[in-house]
């Protein structure tokens, strides 16, 4: 091939191409394999532990065998534990593919069909839905159903309750559709629920025995299960979120009713890696049901919120997709499923071809609007595709300062009045709003209750539908000595919200307090934010 007219980034691209027979210099950033991959690997995962934004542990296979795995981090932060290669961690909704398997025997078994409905195996769920919903739509997240997930009370209320999972199942899995069944790929937390269910009532035993009996036993997945938060579990990783400034205990979540089927598991590296060499065989599922799992149903389109591309991609539990590396265009078939709870990311990929496996499970989470830690585990994880398939790969990049790093700097420097009129001009603002609470909950925390409460105002003044804001800066208004601004924003809030008892207390305690300080010493603690005042707990 001549090289003659071509530009300078033809050039690369024709001499990288073709296993860069040229060695055609790399971008930068970029660097070669060579031919050991083990240093190579070795080299990545340290890099990215070094960025302090990856905690947990690696393991990868090549052609059958185990050629890396190691831990990185603590599993338990208080006392310094290390994570190990045989550390439990939660893996969210990598859950999914291990009730599919489940849902695929028994439909080998001849005991359901891709074809029953909801309805089929549980009477009490709304006939005029239920009857629609097949056991294929609720694997391939084509059911139409609202997911839980998007309820606003889920992250603070919902997920921390008990529930009895058919409770559960009618209060919130069985919304009004969103759109009909088995017309658009929507990913669905709640299919996945009603998926365990009907599980259990099909085999009359519960989710958690059906996975040791049908997998983890016959596995020898001895360090895997359904992590019940009652359970005292070995070697368990603790998970926790990393924040702007400082690493917090992940926020509980109960591990029963939800997230259940759909991302209620724990495991290992190691163990997953025995669940990887047993999906190529007959062990637990013939060659013709495992097909049906591995094919992406690409009759629907997907929602914008999955990529809006024309077909889905997702299988049962899986994503199945070719990945085409963005240099020499070298192309790897992906057998793909991420995963995400409070306190955990995870990403887990099958290279079909190369006989090749990618498991990279980390205990720590991002705090609410940020996504730096699952972008480095979803890095991680395609950096090292490239090496196990010998493609040029991208080291880490050392993380700069944060924003809100970067507005308390300039608080400390310049003042609050200059944080926030650069953070108008130039600030990088959440669609959903908070983006920077964490900023304004750590200026409060310091003592400097009025600095902080005015980033809280600026989110609202961005924000205003978002009731969220408006319940935590009344919280904190009443709790730092500024009951009018606390009275008027829970009455802000209960203008959208009437129904919410907490924004309900906070403007009935404002009211009191204010009323009694005027008959005591006219407008103590109401204007200079000094005083603090005591409140129940939230």
């Amino acid at each position: 091939m001549t090289k003659v007219g071509l530009t300078a980034a033809g050039m690369l691209i024709a001499g990288l191409v073709g296993a860069r027979v040229d060695a055609a210099p790399l971008p930068d950033g970029y660097r070669e394999v060579g031919p050991d991959k083990v240093t190579a690997i070795r080299e990545l995962c340290e890099a990215t532990a070094a960025t302090g934004l990856f905690s947990g542990a690696v393991l990868v296979a090549d052609g059958g065998e185990v050629i890396y795995q190691e831990a990185f981090g603590l599993a338990n932060r208080e006392w310094m534990i290390p994570n190990t290669t045989d550390t439990k961690f939660r893996l969210a909704s990598i859950s999914k593919q291990f009730a599919t398997m489940i849902v695929m025997q028994l439909v080998e078994e001849d005991r359901m069909d891709l074809d029953d409905t909801i309805s089929d195996f549980l009477p009490y769920y709304r006939e005029d839905t239920g009857d629609r919903i097949t056991i294929h739509h609720l694997m391939a997240h084509q059911s139409g159903l609202p997911d839980f997930t998007s309820n606003f009370d889920y992250r603070g209320k919902i997920s921390r309750l008990p529930f009895d999972p058919d409770e559960f199942i009618r209060e919130y899995c069985s919304g009004d559709l969103q759109n009909e069944p088995g017309t658009i790929y929507s990913y669905c937390n709640a299919g996945y629920v009603i998926l365990g269910r009907i599980i259990e009532k099909v085999t009359r035993r519960t989710f958690e025995q059906n996975l040791k009996e049908r997998i983890f036993d016959p596995l020898g997945m001895e360090n895997s299960g359904f992590d019940r938060n009652e359970s005292i579990l070995e070697k368990r990783a603790s998970g926790y979120t990393r924040g702007p400034f400082d690493y917090t205990n992940a926020d509980y979540l109960d591990m029963g009713a939800s997230p259940g089927a759909g991302g209620g598991l724990y495991s290992t590296v190691e163990d997953m890696f025995l669940w990887d060499r047993a999906l190529d065989t007959d062990q637990l599922l013939s060659a013709e049901f495992r097909e049906l799992m591995f094919t992406p149903n690409r009759n629907v389109p997907e929602v914008e919120a999955a990529g809006g591309r024309p077909q889905s991609r997702y299988g049962y539990g899986w994503n199945i997709f070719t990945r085409t590396h963005p240099l020499t265009k070298h192309r790897t078939r992906v057998l793909n499923h991420g995963g995400a709870i409070n306190g955990f990311r995870a990403m887990e990929n099958r290279l079909v071809e190369e006989d090749a496996f990618i498991i990279v499970l980390c205990n720590q989470g991002d705090a609410f609007g940020s996504g730096e830690v699952w972008s480095v585990v979803v890095n991680l994880s395609s950096e090292l595709i490239h090496i196990v398939t010998g493609q040029p790969y991208r080291m880490p990049v050392k993380p700069r300062p944060s924003q809100d790093q970067r507005l308390y700097a300039m608080v400390e420097k310049e003042g609050v009045e200059a944080a926030i009129k650069w953070f108008k001009e130039k600030g990088k603002k959440a669609a959903w709003g908070g983006t920077t609470m964490a900023l304004a909950e750590k200026l409060i925390e310091e003592g400097r209750a009025a600095e902080g409460i005015q980033f809280m105002e600026l989110e609202i003044k961005l924000a205003p539908g978002k009731v969220w804001l408006l319940r935590k800066a009344a919280d904190a208004c009443l709790s730092n000595g500024f009951p009018e601004k606390a009275l008027a924003l829970a009455k802000q809030g209960l203008e959208q919200k009437p129904e919410d008892e907490r924004l309900q207390t906070l403007r009935d305690e404002a009211a009191s307090f204010l009323a009694s300080a005027s008959s005591s010493f006219p407008a103590a603690g109401t204007s200079g934010g000094t005083g603090r005042m005591s409140t129940p707990g939230n």
